[in-house]
């Protein structure tokens, strides 16, 4: 791997700050990305363990973009200490968009420190305030250790979380004004698993009505699902299951629930020690869940599996378009292996099927090759026309605006500088895709990466490439991002 790559990793998501539009159309560039960059995760460092070489220059950041695809964009950024190590889901935003919530998996890299088994644990969320392009810190709460995924509820006043702490891997945090409540933890009360894979619990997700979650279980190959109960004060009382839990594929990673909350869905990556190198396998499953109705109790609760489709090589984050019609994955790919292995790619991928809000069945409409490298992060915004995707870095020093469409080898565009940040746009096209990155002065440093994508029905599927594989994509959604588009 290039040694003069940035080293940074990247989590991204949309949030549009509108709270109400007069059409389907609404003005372009009106919302925020928040990016999380992990200063210490080179790309390797799954394969390998090595860190990468320390620089006392940079530290851990939240990059606050706010009118992304507009000139006038502006870039805010703010020291707060993350982990890429997990699953994408450190990251949330409130439903005003003034708080922003981080999870610390692992803490600072100490002094001397070159391997990631020399990290200590994180057992933190923080939050910070938003206001007028500065931010700040506002609290923090302990919630157990190694947080893995966290997740707002729809109210905007409960967060969920995953933590691999025995006994209390399910925690809740009431928050209000960006100032954290009691915390609640309840252990999953599960059997003992087969013990192929060295994690319990890596994901949690709130469905849509607010009422239940959704908890990915690695080591066996289950999604679970529970109700949340609350106190008069807020806090969770009480966490029950709700209906069955339901057999996926191996490594069920993420999952998300579809807009309408009929569906949910996990990108199983086949990971574990039973194969080569842990991630050896290189292609994924998407599970579709179709769910009880809400409200169901006893017999009624019953979950089951419509369909199944085969997904990317890791297929490590997945993301639906606001109206539920598309799902999309980032394919990781081999672009984390080492120099010389037989499974290196230069490119990762971003796969896009469409989804039969009838049968549960996923039909892929096509995979684009990515010229980055572990792509982290994926958020639409709220026309669903545009898809935000964080990558590690790239591997040229620049990555050129590219049109999708007609595979045309580029369009042209213009280049302006915000601060330490170079961009680049392309001249707005309606009819065809657009691909647009941005990415700093200095080589490989990506801020964010938008991709303009136009529906179709089947038939008029956007083309793909033949030359890669499908992959999954992950997705960060704000508070706007589950209404429908009418």
């Amino acid at each position: 791997m290039e040694t003069w790559m940035r080293r940074c990793s990247l989590a991204a998501i949309v949030l549009f700050l509108m709270p109400s539009l007069s059409s389907t159309q609404p003005a372009e560039g009106h919302g925020t990305v928040f990016v999380l960059s992990d200063l210490d995760m080179v790309p390797t460092v799954y394969e390998t363990g090595e860190l990468g070489p320390p620089d006392p220059h940079y530290l851990d950041t939240l990059s606050i973009i706010t009118s992304p695809t507009e000139r006038s964009r502006s870039v805010a950024m703010m020291e707060v200490s993350n982990s890429t190590y997990g699953p994408p889901g450190a990251l949330d935003v409130s439903l005003d968009g003034r708080f922003v919530f981080v999870a610390e998996t692992f803490r600072q890299r100490p002094e001397r420190a070159t391997r990631l088994d020399e990290l200590q644990q994180g057992d933190t969320i923080r939050s910070l305030r938003l206001d007028g392009g500065h931010s700040s810190a506002v609290d923090s709460v302990r919630i157990g250790i190694q947080p893995q995924a966290i997740h707002l509820n729809p109210a905007g006043d409960l967060i969920a979380a995953i933590t691999v702490g025995a006994e209390h891997e399910l925690t809740f945090v009431p928050v209000r004004e960006g100032r954290f409540g009691p915390v609640s933890s309840f252990g999953l009360g599960l059997e003992p698993s087969t013990g192929f894979i060295p994690l319990k619990a890596s994901w949690v997700q709130w469905h849509p009505s607010g009422r239940y979650i959704g908890v990915n279980l690695v080591d066996r190959g289950q999604v679970a699902f529970y109700e949340v109960l609350r106190g008069k004060d807020g806090a969770v009382s009480a966490v029950r299951p709700w209906g069955n839990r339901v057999q996926t594929n191996k490594f069920p990673f993420v999952g998300r629930f579809s807009p309408d909350g009929r569906y949910y869905i996990t990108s199983d990556v086949q990971w574990g020690i039973d194969t080569t190198g842990f991630y050896g396998v290189q292609e994924g499953i998407l599970t579709t869940v179709r769910l009880a109705d809400v409200g169901a109790t006893g017999n009624a609760a019953r979950h089951f599996v419509p369909h199944i489709a085969l997904g990317g090589w890791g297929a490590e984050t997945i993301a639906f378009s606001p109206d539920g019609r598309f799902l999309v994955t980032s394919n990781l790919r081999g672009t984390g292996k080492p120099d010389g292995s037989r499974d290196w790619t230069e490119h990762a991928s971003l796969s896009l099927y469409q989804l039969d809000t009838e049968t549960g069945r996923l039909s892929p409409h096509g995979e684009w090759p990515l010229a980055g490298v572990l792509p982290q992060g994926l958020a639409f915004d709220r026309t669903g026309q545009k898809l935000f995707v964080g990558v590690n870095r790239y591997r040229n020093e620049e990555a050129p605006l590219r049109d999708m469409a007609d595979h045309d080898g580029g369009t042209p565009g213009a280049r302006s500088h915000i601060g330490s940040h170079q961009t680049a746009h392309g001249r707005p096209h309606h009819s065809r895709p657009l691909s647009v990155r941005e990415w700093d002065s200095r080589p490989g440093r990506l801020i964010f990466e938008a991709l303009r994508m136009k529906k179709r029905t089947p038939e008029g599927a956007l083309p793909g490439s033949s030359e890669s594989r499908p992959s999954q994509v992950c997705a960060y959604f704000g508070s706007l991002s589950s209404t429908p588009l009418t």
